[in-house]
């Protein structure tokens, strides 16, 4: 089969890193990004897609089939990240167009729906996004679809966990390690959907034989309750954190507060995950690409833990992105609330 030429932007990112280990030995990658990230037979470009001329430059002198669009900004929930990710995207698919590249792979994301959903949301379902992140990445969809690009693939992808992802779900597993508390906010009653970075790179893969246009859930097959997730860890890690069932109001007051003060590094995007019901319905996807995944989202949850602990030393020296360890100010609260529960 003949190796196709892809662009990959955001490749020094979590998901980027990995996506890029998975196809460059199949594929010949051109890696477009702010920081530097490559392997062995792939050509790195160090660009800004804000930065028109210099991103029109590059397509003049490079020729690709695919582009596979995953960067993006997401932790601070403000107007910048909505206009940076909607500019870049718009500059981005103004020049596919220009220079005839007629297929485009998007990494959206479930965050375009925000309230709280009793039931697996399917593609159809109208968004409701209230954070400027969710936001953007709705707009970014319909640019794509107004766009004159022959074939595209948006996938709306959940939590992604996994190897080298430390920072996301670092402060759940920096309690575990310490037995701290965990505070379940209504119990933990809600679901939430999860996928492992090597799930989604699968995922992508597949992508670059599809043919039309594509609007895809994905997912793990398997999803819990957060309390299911959160007692499958603690069982297997063999962890004295004590659970702590706090009623919803209650609950996401402390954590408003915790946010607000600044006690713990989290967003609305952990937020979603301690409070909201969050899964797709990815029956759709599962038939189109085939997929066959058996691992569930307690096993892919366990599977980042045990990276967490194994290298954290590492991760104790590393400062920014994905891989880096959490803030942790509230510890000495919580060691106090894990006293007063004994």
């Amino acid at each position: 089969m003949k190796k196709l030429k892809i662009l990959i932007t955001g490749s020094s990112g979590f998901i980027g890193k990995q996506l890029v280990k998975k196809l460059y030995k199949k594929n010949n990658l051109l890696l477009l990004d702010k920081k530097k990230f490559s392997k062995k037979n792939t050509q790195y470009f160090k660009i800004d897609l804000m930065d028109k001329n210099k991103l029109e430059n590059f397509f003049i002198n490079n020729k690709f089939d695919i582009i596979i669009h995953l960067a993006s900004e997401i932790f601070d929930d403000d107007k910048n990240v909505y206009n940076y990710n909607t500019t870049t995207s718009k500059n981005l698919i103004k020049l596919a167009e220009k220079y005839n590249i007629n297929h485009l792979i998007f990494t959206s994301t479930f965050s375009i729906y925000e309230r709280n959903y009793n039931f697996p949301i399917k593609e159809n379902q109208k968004p409701s996004a209230k954070n400027f992140y969710g936001k953007s990445k709705y707009q970014v969809e319909k640019i794509i679809k107004r766009s004159k690009i022959k074939k595209f693939t948006i996938l709306r992808i959940p939590v992604v966990v996994g190897k080298a992802r430390s920072h996301r779900m670092g402060i759940l597993f920096e309690l575990i390690r310490n037995n701290l508390p965990l505070v379940l906010i209504n119990d933990g009653k809600h679901k939430i959907h999860f996928i492992s970075v090597d799930q989604l790179t699968e995922i992508i893969e597949k992508c670059l034989r599809l043919k039309n246009r594509n609007l895809l859930n994905v997912g793990t097959n398997f999803t819990y309750t957060f309390k299911e997730n959160i007692e499958y860890l603690l069982q297997k890690s063999k962890s004295n954190s004590k659970i702590i069932n706090v009623n919803y109001y209650l609950g996401t007051f402390l954590l408003n507060t915790l946010i607000f003060l600044k006690l713990v590094d989290i967003n609305f995007y952990h937020k979603a995950l301690l409070t909201q019901n969050m899964v797709l319905n990815i029956e759709k996807a599962k038939k189109k690409l085939n997929l066959k995944f058996n691992k569930s989202s307690k096993e892919i949850l366990l599977e980042s833990y045990n990276y967490y602990i194994d290298n954290l030393n590492r991760i104790s020296d590393i400062k920014s992105g994905s891989d880096k360890k959490p803030k942790m100010k509230i510890f000495n609260i919580l060691r106090l609330f894990s006293f007063l529960f004994k």
